[in-house]
């Protein structure tokens, strides 16, 4: 896969040293229905239907922008749902003119090899001052430092940053976008957004080794303890699909930290990945998961790990625009894309 190597953050070393802090400080209210602002800022009157999804919700093939180059396609138009428990709605926050793939190496979930506290989101490397855009339509929800406890703090991890709420909603409950390590915001609190609207500029404020854009999506709350998968959300680059599992134990049990390859089917390219780690990851509410590989050109792939001594070695075929869902449970035969409980 192809990636552009960067200095890799949102390391949340500090977030204990701020703890305390968060506890003593009013939080600003997310609640379902009516936008809460924060005190003294310029509000409107704004709704949100939770249990709305985006509008037109049907596949395309038209591009966003025009491609970079024939190696890294523009990606789909959002919102793309090809499958019921799908939910590709977002745009990706940094425009197609630009490179914009999320960086394999500090995946959701991933600890970059124990350098790093369990990531809450994604990374994708980019140059400073390259533009970040809204993902949707919503409501900016946070501008600033203190993104993590909501109120004005420059030891805050994310550095300069913004949140927005969307107007649509996830199984009833909100949903936020966070942007993280912006070098410069060009919205207020507040302020309605559009999808594909400038909201500032990549930096390196925070916790970060480099410029990049830290990218999370929260359900529920605009928390850190909220996050999902972003994978699960942005839409793939045109003709690209995403794999997604779980890896369980005998008595199911999520799998932590598990490691498992994938390569594709001529051998060409290889990935040496791992489930989620620590517990501040959480999975998406219909597919539970434990791992996400977006950015995967459709096509035959293997799947290969190991299981109380016991060897899963087996083919998925990626599928343009949609996830392609797998179970391995220890002591069973691998499932591919089985039937999911709805919520």
């Amino acid at each position: 896969m192809n990636s552009v190597k960067s200095g890799k953050g949102c390391s949340l070393s500090s977030i204990a040293a701020i703890l305390l802090a968060v506890i003593a400080v009013p939080v600003v209210p997310v609640l379902a229905g009516k936008q809460i602002l924060a005190e003294g800022t310029a509000t409107a009157e704004v709704f949100y239907d939770m249990n709305a999804t985006p509008p037109a919700l049907e596949p395309t093939s038209l591009l966003e922008y025009p491609p970079i180059s024939a190696a890294r396609p523009a990606c789909y138009k959002a919102p793309l749902q090809l499958r019921a428990e799908d939910h590709y709605w977002l745009d990706r926050p940094i425009p197609s003119t630009y490179i914009n793939w999320i960086d394999p190496d500090y995946r959701y979930g991933g600890d970059y090899n124990n350098e790093f506290q369990p990531h809450n989101g994604v990374d994708i490397p980019a140059k400073a001052g390259t533009p970040v855009i809204a993902a949707a339509d919503g409501v900016v929800n946070w501008t600033g430092y203190g993104l993590f406890g909501h109120f004005d703090n420059k030891n805050d991890p994310y550095g300069d940053a913004v949140s927005i709420r969307h107007d649509f909603g996830y199984l009833g409950q909100p949903v936020f976008t966070a942007y993280g390590h912006m070098s410069r915001i060009d919205v207020s609190m507040g302020q309605r957004v559009k999808a594909g609207q400038q909201i500032g500029l990549v930096g390196a404020t925070g916790k970060v080794t480099g410029p990049h854009l830290h990218f999370e999506v929260r359900v529920g709350e605009d928390s850190f303890y909220n996050s999902r998968n972003p994978e699960l959300w942005l839409v793939p680059p045109e003709g690209y699909g995403v794999l997604a599992g779980r890896i369980e134990s005998v008595d199911a049990w999520p799998m932590i930290e598990q490691p498992f390859t994938l390569r594709t089917a001529d051998g060409k390219h290889e990935w040496k990945l791992s489930t989620y780690v620590g517990n501040v990851t959480h999975p998406d509410d219909i597919y539970q998961e434990n791992f996400v590989v977006s950015d995967l050109p459709a096509g035959t792939y293997i799947v290969d790990t190991w299981l109380w001594w016991e060897r899963y070695y087996f083919t998925v075929t990626i599928t343009p625009g949609q996830t392609t869902f797998v179970i391995i449970h220890s002591g069973l035969a691998p499932m591919v894309n089985p039937p999911l409980i709805q919520p």
